[in-house]
């Protein structure tokens, strides 16, 4: 790995710590985000206090981030197993932004954002995926965290560079991770009814 890699590597994540969320509710209401609703610096909950458009801007500024961190990646010319490392940076800068503390969002969109970068065409599979799970269940969020962990089966299906299937791993593992309080909420609101 060259030191331009590492260097890329390193704006990448600190990229991802510019949580969109925490600035722009700093900004306007002079509040600190995660000490409110749910205490995640994303759209979701920065649309509670904001509203809508604190929704919309959280949401495009995240995406944008991953989408420009994995696209400067492929403008200095990396190698693809370090702009694979870009797309784990920028997504783990947003989970654990140095600013912040490492106290950060969780993921989804920078994720999406950086995926679109990386490759397209893996960024509409996703989507798909998550369609398509949500037929069977009801959720965007549950749905989109299967995909993610699905995702790289697949890419390892289609026969994707190692590289690709590792990184898309990677993400997917800190993002779940991420929404580790959210999955153990939902299975364990299930088992209840299961047991009925």
């Amino acid at each position: 790995m060259t030191g331009k890699d590492i260097i890329c590597i390193l704006v990448a994540y600190l990229l991802g710590g510019i949580c969109t969320g925490y600035y722009l509710v700093r900004f306007k209401a002079k509040l600190d985000i995660r000490e409110q609703g749910s205490g995640g610096v994303g759209a979701r909950n920065v649309g509670r206090i904001l509203g809508k458009p604190g929704f919309v801007v959280t949401l495009l500024g995240d995406s944008l981030k991953g989408l420009v961190a994995v696209a400067l990646a492929r403008k200095f010319d990396l190698a693809d197993p370090a702009v694979s490392l870009a797309l784990i940076a920028v997504i783990a800068g947003h989970i654990w932004p140095l600013p912040l503390q490492f106290r950060g969002g969780r993921g989804i969109a920078t994720a999406i954002g950086a995926y679109l970068a990386y490759d397209p065409a893996l960024a509409l599979l996703l989507l798909g995926i998550t369609a398509v799970l949500m037929v069977f269940r009801r959720g965007f969020i549950l749905s989109g965290l299967a995909a993610f962990l699905l995702l790289p089966l697949v890419a390892y299906a289609l026969e994707q560079p190692g590289h690709t299937v590792a990184a898309l791993a990677g993400a997917s593992v800190i993002i779940l991770f991420a929404h580790r309080e959210r999955i153990r909420r939902a299975f364990g609101e299930e088992l209840p009814q299961r047991e009925a």
